[in-house]
C-alpha cells in the first residue's frame, strides 16, 4: 500500500510540475539552487544537508497547492 501512495504522490507532483508557469518554475529553481548551494558549500555537515533535502522535498510537495492558488 505504501508503494501505491508513493507512486500516486510522485505522479501527482510530476503532473503539478508540468503545469507550473514559466515564472513559477524559474522562481522555484532559484530557491532550490540556493538550498543546494548552501548544502554543498556551507558548514553544518550531513545534518545541514539532510535538513536542506527535507526543505527541497517540501517545496515539491507544495507545488500542487501553488497551481491551485494560481487557478483562483
Amino acid at each position: 500500500m505504501k508503494e501505491t501512495i508513493d507512486t500516486n504522490e510522485f505522479e501527482n507532483t510530476i503532473d503539478a510540475v508540468n503545469h507550473l508557469t514559466e515564472d513559477d518554475a524559474k522562481s522555484l529553481l532559484r530557491l532550490i539552487y540556493g538550498f543546494v548551494n548552501t548544502a554543498m558549500t556551507g558548514n553544518g555537515g550531513d545534518t545541514a544537508k539532510l535538513e536542506i533535502l527535507d526543505k527541497v522535498s517540501d517545496i515539491y510537495k507544495r507545488i500542487p497547492d501553488l497551481n491551485e492558488l494560481r487557478k483562483k
